[in-house]
């Protein structure tokens, strides 16, 4: 049974999830499991541009792996990024594989 922070996926929403998981979406999971962090703070940390690393962590958000706040900022607004999962599961089935060739 999936517990809060795990979440277990099949059908389209696990090609969803996996289409969303590439080297750059691993960094930012493992870079927000260690603490809450602006995509200004992410995008130094990583070196990648501000505007990509919206895109990405969008992403992430709609598809509930991450969540997302709204804090003062220096400059006014930061959207902070915190992991909202532990773990995810993509299982398969015969019907889901067979639909799908």
């Amino acid at each position: 049974m999936a517990t809060e922070k795990e979440i277990v996926v099949s059908g389209d929403k696990a090609l969803k999830v996996a289409d969303a998981l590439n080297a750059t979406t691993l960094k930012i999971l493992k870079l927000i499991r260690k603490e809450p962090l602006s995509v200004t703070a992410i995008a130094k940390k990583l070196g990648l541009s501000e505007a990509y690393l919206s895109h990405e962590i969008q992403n992430l958000e709609n598809l509930k792996i991450i969540s997302t706040r709204y804090a003062k900022g220096t400059r006014g607004v930061s959207k902070i990024s915190e992991s909202a999962l532990e773990k995810i599961t993509i299982t398969f089935n015969d019907e889901e594989l067979s639909s799908s060739e």
